[in-house]
């Protein structure tokens, strides 16, 4: 029921922030996207995978694997953030 309130005062254009529960599901999400598409995250892991290669931690196949999928990511980080994804127009509103 209360997602239904918000949504018709929503597509009035009525919003309080923080008791709306639509915006928090939005703040939430924008949260999520910024720590899961950090590149400096990705960037970090590179350079612990690499320092475990050479510290004999992880075998040659093991830090080939990783740095390929971390290599991966960051360019689906770079385009993610070249397309600006996270901002979307609001329909409702």
């Amino acid at each position: 029921m209360l997602i239904l309130d918000d949504l018709l005062l929503r597509a009035l254009g009525v919003s309080v922030p923080g008791l709306d529960f639509v915006s928090t599901l939005e703040l939430l999400e924008n949260l999520a996207y910024k720590e899961l598409y950090n590149p400096e995250n990705i960037k970090n892991q590179i350079k612990e995978n690499q320092m475990l290669y050479e510290f004999g931690e992880i075998s040659k196949y093991e830090f080939e694997d990783t740095k390929s999928r971390l290599i991966e990511q960051l360019k689906f980080i770079e385009r993610f953030e070249e397309m600006n994804l996270s901002v979307r127009a609001d329909i409702l509103t």
